[in-house]
């Protein structure tokens, strides 16, 4: 079915459930898992009335720090159910676009994601990213919910 699927995650806890899922399924395909999560770019986000008392560079190493944490238990995760698995990072950009670049430069043949983004905040900002990938991915996108 699939060889390679991008496993897209923000680290909420949605996209944790989403993990063990993905991992079931790659097992179940004999398929590998390229981990991702991408750590947003908040400088991009600096509108005077949401950015208020934020220290851009502090969320952003926390959101980095998140991503990090994200990819580790992905492959943690992958190694104990045996299914071969990289992992990456990617900052900054908008993080359908990433996806969609990760995927195409590691010939993804599938895009697994949960259909939420971390915060609401975060949905009204930037959009639906599953919406976006949804709308413009060449390659098969599985939303889990």
């Amino acid at each position: 079915m699939f060889k390679n699927i991008l496993l897209a995650t923000d680290g909420s806890r949605l996209c944790n459930e989403s993990v063990k899922a993905a991992i079931a399924l790659a097992k179940s395909c004999g398929s590998s898992l390229v981990g991702l999560s991408v750590s947003g770019n908040l400088r991009a986000l600096s509108i005077p009335e949401v950015s208020v008392g934020v220290d851009v560079a502090r969320a952003g190493e926390a959101g980095r720090a998140r991503a990090l944490a994200s990819v580790e238990m992905i492959t943690e995760m992958a190694r104990q159910e045996g299914v071969p698995c990289s992992v990456q990072v990617a900052q900054g950009g908008r993080p359908y676009e990433e996806i969609m670049r990760v995927a195409e430069r590691e010939h993804c043949d599938a895009i697994f994601m949960a259909s939420k983004a971390r915060s609401t905040l975060g949905r009204l900002l930037m959009g639906s990213q599953t919406q976006k990938l949804l709308a413009r991915s060449k390659v098969p996108v599985l939303v889990f919910r």
